[in-house]
Parts: C-alpha cells; structure tokens; sequence
C-alpha cells in the first residue's frame, strides 16, 4: 500500500478548501438560481442519459435513495420531468425532461458557462492553457484510482489481428466520421494499415462492452509502431486509455523494442496529454493538408525505451 504522509493530505484538504471558496464566489456573483447543485447534478444526468432511472441516478450520483425520490417528486410536481413505464419491465420508469425542464436545464447550462466566462477573463491565453492543462492531470489521476476499484475493466490480446480487424475498422470508421467529420477515404486509408506487419492488438472491456483499442505493427526489430488507438466517448475517465498505452509499451520493453513512435493529428487533445503523460515527444510535424475530407496537421510522436 502506498504510504501518505501529513503534508499531502494536509494539502489536498487545503486545496479543496480553495476551490470550495471560488465556486462560492461564482454562485454569488452569477449562478443565481433557486436550484442547488445536486438538484443541477440530477437535471445533467436526465438530459445526458436516454433511459435514465430513479436507481440509475441514485447510483451514478451516490444519494440516498429517500433524497433521490423527494427531489424527483417535486420536479413531477413542477412539471419538470415526466416518466414512461419500460416497454419490456412494467416495472420500470424511465425518467425524461419535458420541455419546461429542457428549458430550464439550458438557462443552467448557460449560467454554468457565464461561471466560467467571468473566472477566466482576466486570466491571460497561456495561463488558461495551463491551468486546463493541470485540471486535466487531476481529473485523470483521481479518475484512475476512484475506478480502479469498481471497474469491471479487462484488457485482451488472446485473439488474432484477423479476428478482429472488422471491429476495430468500424469503431475507428465511427469515431472519426462521427466526431471530426472525416469522409469515406478514411474507410481505405484503415483497411490499407492491416496490411502492415501487425504483431498485436488490445481491446479494453468494461463489464463485457467494447471500451477501447490499441495495435503495435512492427517498423523494424528495434520500432514500434503505436497505432489504431481510441477509447469509447462513453467511458472516459475511468483510466482505459492510459491502461492501454501502458499494456503496449510493456511489451515493447519485454519484447526489447528501443522505440515507439505513432503518427496523429494536432486537433486530439486529450489523447496528445496522454502521449505527453508517457514521456513521447512531437519529432515532425507535416504541413496542413486536405486529409479524408478535412484540413489537418499530422504529427509524430517518439518514444526512447529505456
């Protein structure tokens, strides 16, 4: 077990104590609403979730299943929200937003975005980039150890490329096509990369559902090649994708690669703060160029095992 000493926890409650303070400071200056933050909480989570149910926030949320219900039961009073019984289990209600609720979930979000409007306008371009920078360390550290313990994440490899090359196409073909608009030549451009020297694949699962995935194709006998990696929307921040970098670059060291190197674009931060997290370095970057139906810049990443 990791050993803590007085001053970390001594500055985690000092920093939390901090932060407290400023969210204070923005409810006062902006977020005037009759609404409390868990009331707001529950609102998020109805509107962000298509069958949403009384157990499902009550779980999501941690609250007491009593508290849950009262609230909920005077958003119906309000007319804030409405319930449909399940098609399959009579016994279910899925819990929706009517309008009136969508309404007053937008005015939240707006007043949530006036919050941070007026925390950082004062605060100069390269500060924000850093402070950003820092909440996504947080996030992430924190996130990996909550999840850690409840997660029903595995990480496979005990199946051929072959196997599965069609899955992994896809969820690719999807996630960019969904999120960055790239056209079919993307499609080609995924089937062309099979045909590489292919020495392996990860497929992450979270309590059996696909999560994520990463490929080593072998450069040479002493590079790597990082390639095909994506982790579900759905699923961030449960630390997948750092487990699955971790995975491949375990084996590059037991299998003694001397580098790993990945091309991508600039325009995916989160998975550039990751690379960055395992020590890679940019060591080209292209010019911008119309690339399956977008302007992008395509980087170089390298990594030196040690």
């Amino acid at each position: 077990m990791t050993q803590l000493s007085s001053s970390s926890v001594s500055e985690v409650r000092k920093f939390n104590r901090f932060y407290t303070h400023v969210l204070g400071l923005l409810n006062q200056q902006v977020y005037d609403s009759s609404f409390s933050l868990t009331e707001t909480r529950i609102l998020f989570e109805i509107n962000s979730t298509s069958n949403s149910t009384a157990k499902l926030l009550q779980e999501k949320l941690v609250l007491d299943g009593g508290y849950m219900s009262r609230i909920l039961k005077r958003f119906e009073e309000q007319q804030i929200i409405y319930k449909q019984k399940g098609e399959e289990d009579g016994r279910t209600y899925f819990i929706h937003l009517t309008e009136k609720g969508k309404n007053i979930y937008h005015d939240l979000e707006c007043k949530a975005d006036q919050q941070i409007q007026f925390l950082l306008k004062n605060i100069e371009i390269d500060k924000q980039q850093k402070l950003i920078e820092s909440m996504s360390t947080i996030e992430e550290i924190l996130s990996e150890e909550i999840n850690e313990s409840k997660s029903g994440i595995s990480i496979k490899d005990d199946f051929s490329v072959e196997d599965k090359k069609d899955l992994i196409i896809e969820k690719q073909r999807a996630f960019y096509t969904d999120n960055y608009g790239f056209d079919e030549t993307f499609l080609d451009y995924l089937n062309e990369t099979f045909e590489s020297e292919t020495e392996k694949i990860w497929i992450a699962e979270d309590n059996g559902e696909f999560a994520g995935c990463v490929g080593l194709v072998r450069e040479n006998e002493k590079t790597a090649i990082l390639r095909w990696f994506i982790v579900e929307p759905s699923v961030r921040g449960k630390g997948i994708g750092s487990k699955l970098v971790q995975t491949l670059l375990d084996y590059c060291q037991e299998h003694q690669y001397e580098r790993v190197i990945l091309w991508t674009i600039s325009n995916l931060p989160v998975a550039r703060r990751l690379y960055k997290k395992f020590g890679f370095e940019i060591s080209e970057t292209k010019k911008e160029e119309l690339l399956w139906g977008q302007r992008l810049v395509e980087e170089r990443w390298d990594l030196k095992l040690t």
